[in-house]
């Protein structure tokens, strides 16, 4: 669940991000954006999922259901075009791919426990104090956009860059993208969004 792309000059940034200006105080963002997510306990959404492939020349969309909960507890439940399901409970991953399940502990597996920490960090308002990424923050009227670049060796196998846009007015994550070193790229939209609904323990056990 979320960022991205090394900072550069003024003119160069406004030529990657177009529409966009680059903050140059990140200050009053970052304290702003670590408080709303201070005083986020849950979020509930719905969720598109675009992919895309460096040797296929159409988008793959998939869509479902996205539920949050403090401190770690994540379930991602894919309902279109296919049924899959990943909950993220503290240590553990659960994965059920039609009749197949999986349970893995992040501890064990590296590439889940780096895939836990970056969505921890997207939703808790960390990753712009993570020493793992460097970061830059861009403006329009409605969004903020930010803009990770992984530093830490075994991220920046796995991604190029991530990216966030915070919708202005509350703060909350409309879309997270990751683009993998090949190319391929996977993009996250949030929509019918619902802060500190009440999510009962049972959708994020493992059994």
């Amino acid at each position: 669940m979320i960022l991205l792309i090394i900072i550069c000059a003024a003119i160069s940034a406004q030529a990657q991000h177009a529409g966009y200006t680059q903050l140059s105080d990140l200050t009053k963002f970052k304290q702003q954006f670590a408080d709303v997510a201070a005083k986020t306990n849950s979020i509930k959404s719905d969720f598109t999922q675009e992919k895309s492939l460096s040797m296929l020349s159409e988008k793959i969309t998939s869509k479902g259901k996205f539920w949050y909960r403090k401190p770690n507890m994540l379930r991602m439940e894919y309902t279109q075009p296919f049924s899959y399901l990943m909950i993220l409970n503290k240590d553990n991953v659960y994965i059920k791919d039609g009749q197949k399940e999986n349970k893995v502990s992040t501890r064990s597996n590296k590439v889940f426990k780096q895939i836990n920490k970056i969505v921890m960090d997207c939703i808790q308002g960390t990753a712009l104090n993570s020493g793992d990424f460097k970061s830059a923050v861009y403006e329009n009227k409605g969004t903020y956009l930010v803009s990770l670049s992984p530093v830490n060796k075994q991220l920046s196998e796995f991604f190029k860059t991530i990216e966030i846009t915070v919708d202005k007015k509350d703060y909350s994550v409309d879309t997270i993208q990751m683009v993998e070193n090949s190319g391929d790229s996977t993009t996250l939209r949030f929509t019918n969004k619902e802060i500190n609904a009440s999510i009962p323990d049972a959708l994020f056990a493992i059994k």
